[in-house]
């Protein structure tokens, strides 16, 4: 048996805390992963990292995986269980800043903006509870939420709208990511209502739209 992964946990590294998890009353993304991974050197399983699959072949009684790189795995059975990943905007400016200024995990890229100006973009649960957070954090934090109202919970929209340093903008599309080449200088947000471009200064943006 074979496991094929770009990296064991997936999306639960990116976790800060795990609570009440039944036997664990207290641990984080990264432990938890790894204790799965030394929990799998107990059988006879081969544990594949830094793998991306570039297409499968089911030849009926073989299923060859093809993996950048060039490798190729054959097995009479595949089982595929992908998870879930972060969904982005697509917008120009987002992937070339991934890792300088566009972030999507608050609990593990929120400390790195102490003392800055944030943007979150997304306002759902999602969305609201990362302003919440950053908003400790950060010196001042933007929302931008795509529709006309926020569908966060009301206590969390309660609770967003008392801090002093959160900033909610409703009907605003994000339309591009702005660097320098080194790190995210601002957002180009669009007014869905007026069509109306303006561009607004941060250091970094947190997108929370959901998961694919």
């Amino acid at each position: 048996m074979a496991l094929l992964a770009d990296k064991v946990g997936g999306q639960v590294t990116e976790t800060g805390e795990i609570k009440n998890l039944i036997s664990v009353p207290e641990t984080t993304g990264t432990e938890l992963s790894a204790d799965l991974k030394r929990h799998m050197d107990d059988y006879s399983i081969d544990v594949l990292e830094h793998r991306l699959v570039e297409s499968v072949v089911d030849e009926g009684a073989r299923k060859i995986v093809s993996v950048q790189g060039g490798e190729k795995f054959v097995a009479p059975a595949l089982i595929i269980a992908t998870g879930a990943g972060w969904r982005r905007l697509n917008v120009p400016g987002e992937a070339e800043s991934i890792g300088r200024g566009v972030a999507f995990c608050t609990h593990c890229d929120g400390p790195f903006y102490a003392g800055k100006r944030v943007a979150v973009v997304g306002g759902g649960n999602s969305g609201i509870e990362a302003a919440i957070d950053l908003a400790g954090i950060a010196t001042h934090v933007t929302v931008f939420e795509f529709l006309d109202e926020l569908k966060a919970d009301e206590v969390l929209q309660k609770k967003v709208k008392s801090l002093p340093n959160v900033e909610v903008f409703l009907h605003s599309q994000t339309t591009e990511v702005i660097s320098n080449g080194e790190k995210v200088t601002g957002v180009k947000v669009k007014d869905r209502k007026t069509n109306q471009e303006r561009v607004i200064d941060v250091d970094g943006v947190f997108v929370q739209i959901g998961l694919a």
